[in-house]
């Protein structure tokens, strides 16, 4: 009696192993889509022989890889499958999601920004045509190169996939205008940004009723000026016609005294706090603001950006305003670093007004430049192109083991255990005579 209950609860084992083989089967036969088209994978170093030599059939092309392809084996790719040539790929491994993006500077000393979005942690290296630039490793905002301009393409690295873009022609450089009175900070000001290349034009008052006068500083037109710079309070009488000219896209930096007037408080990034002495005596080649005054920014409006800080505290500050941009620098008596500092001094205080100056400026459009088709940005984002090419990545090529069948090597396994089983529990009811 035992040996017979035995019997049966082993022919229903076999048939339930049967059975589960089947509704495997079924399962694979369903994530592939119901097709039974061939499939050829093709790793990616040897995709460009392979598309040379193979013809457009049906037969479905799998592109395994562990890097964003470039541009051209995309598009060749693209051009396959819409020629009717089915195309899928698979990565074995992430790969990183990251963009590059090449702004011409505003800056008339000329170079180019490289802005790279990528995972946090990653290490970029950028290179040109001519070998290695600079590397960095990604904070949680990206990274940011500054550099002359590239010898060709410019090309980013994270891991193995690059990113690669051209550097494109710089807008037409309009005038900044300084709003001050007359004196050692107005004069240097000028000094450094017109030795840097920029146009500028001055109102710096005398008197109260008296003002020296270079250009047409009263005419704040963003198709002529790019930024205005408001030193001190002798700027307050021009502040409504400056915060139209800021809100319909121009560019403005505020002294301390002028951030201090209550003229300006729609459009600083916030309000000043008390006078600190320079925290050195001496300027030094390290870090020469150290040895200027400063009027912090005591706490940043909402959606203001801190862009320099000094022993904790806010030293320049950034908001948007409308369409334009607004600076608050905290410095004072910046003439002192240009003519007391040491060697090279002269130059990096030139350098960094002219930084400021090109932050401040409003972003460059068609109509900011000499020709409407001129293209001011470049961008190249390889898994994004990729993705919107080719479509998403299949799982199934992915894998080593993948088979040009759609179920698998794994699912004649199945196949096989469940027709043993099967067939095991029909000989067993037929040994016992049970039809």
């Amino acid at each position: 009696m035992r040996s017979r209950v035995d019997r049966r609860l082993f022919e229903r084992v076999l048939r339930a192993t049967g059975l589960a083989g089947l509704g495997l089967l079924l399962v694979q036969a369903w994530r592939a889509d119901g097709t039974l088209a061939p499939m050829q994978i093709v790793p990616a170093g040897a995709l460009t022989r392979a598309l040379a030599a193979m013809p457009l059939t049906a037969e479905t092309l799998g592109v395994r890889t562990d890097t964003a392809l470039d541009p051209v084996t995309s598009a060749w790719l693209a051009s396959r499958r819409d020629a009717g040539s089915p195309v899928r790929w698979g990565a074995p491994a992430a790969i990183p999601a990251f963009a590059l993006a090449i702004e011409p500077s505003l800056d008339p000393g000329g170079g180019v920004r490289a802005l790279v979005a990528a995972p946090a942690g990653r290490w970029v290296r950028l290179a040109d045509d001519a070998g290695a630039l600079d590397s960095a490793r990604v904070t949680a905002v990206g990274a940011t190169f500054a550099m002359a301009a590239p010898v060709g393409a410019l090309v980013a690295r994270v891991d193995r996939s690059a990113a690669r873009a051209f550097a494109t022609l710089p807008p037409r450089i309009r005038s900044v205008v300084v709003l001050a009175r007359a004196g050692w900070e107005s004069k240097f000001l000028a000094a450094a940004l017109e030795e840097r290349g920029w146009p500028v034009e001055m109102r710096l008052a005398v008197r109260p009723d008296t003002a020296v006068v270079q250009g047409s500083p009263a005419r704040f037109d963003t198709t002529r000026v790019g930024v205005v710079i408001a030193l001190d309070a002798s700027a307050a009488p021009a502040a409504p016609v400056i915060e139209a000219f800021v809100r319909s896209g121009g560019g403005l930096i505020l002294g301390p005294e002028a951030a201090a007037h209550a003229s300006f408080a729609a459009l600083r990034p916030g309000p000043t706090g008390a006078r600190r002495a320079s925290a050195a005596i001496v300027v030094s080649a390290a870090d020469p603001r150290r040895a200027l005054p400063l009027v912090p920014v005591e706490e940043l409006t909402r959606g203001a950006l801190a862009l320099e800080r000094r022993d904790g505290m806010v030293a320049v500050a950034a908001r948007r305003v409308g369409a334009g941009r607004a600076l608050q620098v905290g410095y004072e008596e910046t003439w002192r670093w240009r003519m007391t500092g040491p060697d090279g001094a002269r130059e990096a205080h030139r350098r960094w007004w002219a930084a400021l100056v090109a932050s401040a400026s409003p972003d460059p459009s068609p109509e900011a430049t000499d020709s409407a088709s001129v293209t001011v940005s470049a961008s190249d984002a390889p898994l994004a192109r990729m993705v919107a090419e080719l479509g998403v990545p299949d799982p199934a090529i992915a894998e080593p083991t993948g088979s040009n069948e759609p179920a698998g090597p794994l699912g004649w396994w199945w196949g096989v255990l469940a027709l043993l089983a099967l067939l095991g529990e029909w000989a067993s009811r037929r040994l016992r005579g049970v039809a």
